[in-house]
């Protein structure tokens, strides 16, 4: 995969997918962080996550991002 496609898909997905839900956590109170799980195999969003710290201060985004991925029914 070339380097500047994947630059591209990663911008993508923090405009598409993590922007949008951390503007959300923003204005609930939490801070800027938020984070994205991708396949390797087709670089699509496996889960997109953001801060979450007024219910849990550990649950930084990228924290809460893996907390929800593993919170997640068997496929």
């Amino acid at each position: 995969m070339a380097a500047s496609h994947l630059a591209a898909r990663l911008l993508d997905v923090i405009e598409g997918d993590i922007l949008p839900l951390t503007e959300r956590g923003v204005a609930a109170g939490n801070k800027v962080f938020g984070a994205a799980l991708l396949s390797k195999t087709d670089l699509s969003v496996v889960i997109a996550g953001t801060n979450d710290e007024t219910a849990n201060p550990l649950w930084h985004g990228e924290v809460h991002l893996l907390k929800r991925y593993h919170e997640r029914p068997e496929m």
